[in-house]
């Protein structure tokens, strides 16, 4: 029995074009389940929208709300946040639905797989690298890694810090970050269901069932939280390449 089954990618509708492998697999099937699940929920959430609103918009307003205010405004700014309002509540949006599709038995979990995050932190760099040279030109863009107040002389030392830091800490930041957290409390919760099989005693599900079905509360927190913080050090890089600091 391998415990870790449950994180393998399983070609579930071969597909080649060519040399082109767009095979469907069980993580395809998991990433469109959640996008589809979540945007029903938010479009029976957003129904019929009324001056008074009821309790379902009620929370749909409290989830707009707290993404524009917290996330967004919070670490880029009024002004460019009502810009950037759509992408950072999508990525919070669609990380999370990902992030929780996992719990379901029988799905698996596109954020545990490295390929998705890694995905996800690239094109956050690279949008915060265009997004720097668009707003502030290329002399701009050069001149965060080697501030004005920086002497000359010590350029040698501070430009490949820079770099490191924009270029390698930040993606890399992201993705394991996520990568990590949901990687692990699946493991855990994997483990501990594999006992009972393993040990062929279900005497031993007395005290292993309700430790997992606190778990499973865990990972929903843990996923929340994941996508929170995904969506906010996103804004915060965005918001550096609209306003650098130096």
């Amino acid at each position: 029995m391998n415990i870790l089954e449950h994180f393998y990618l399983k070609i579930l509708v071969p597909i080649k074009i060519g040399s082109f492998d767009i095979s469907i697999t069980n993580l395809t099937v998991s990433m469109f389940l959640a996008v589809i699940i979540f945007s029903l929920m938010l479009c029976l959430l957003a129904r019929k929208p009324k001056v008074v609103p009821t309790k379902r918009q009620a929370v749909i307003e409290m989830l707009i709300s707290f993404t524009k205010e917290n996330i967004v405004y919070g670490m880029i700014g009024k002004e460019a946040g009502d810009r950037w309002f759509p992408f950072i509540s999508s990525i919070f949006v669609f990380i999370l639905a990902n992030n929780l599709i996992g719990l379901i038995p029988g799905t698996y979990t596109p954020t545990s797989n490295p390929v998705v995050p890694l995905v996800f932190s690239l094109i956050i760099f690279f949008i915060v690298q265009i997004t720097n040279v668009k707003r502030n030109g290329f002399k701009g863009y050069i001149r965060t890694f080697a501030p004005k107040f920086v002497p000359s002389w010590m350029y040698v030392i501070v430009v490949p810090i820079e770099l490191i830091s924009n270029w390698i800490a930040r993606p890399l930041s992201l993705f394991v970050r996520l990568t990590a957290n949901m990687l692990a409390g699946h493991i855990i919760i994997i483990v501990l269901e594999s006992m009972i099989l393993y040990f062929k005693n279900y005497l031993i599900a007395v005290p292993i069932v309700p430790f997992v079905t606190i778990m499973m509360g865990f990972e929903i927190f843990v996923s929340a939280i994941q996508a929170y913080i995904f969506a906010v050090v996103s804004a915060m890089y965005i918001g550096d390449a609209e306003s650098p600091k130096h």
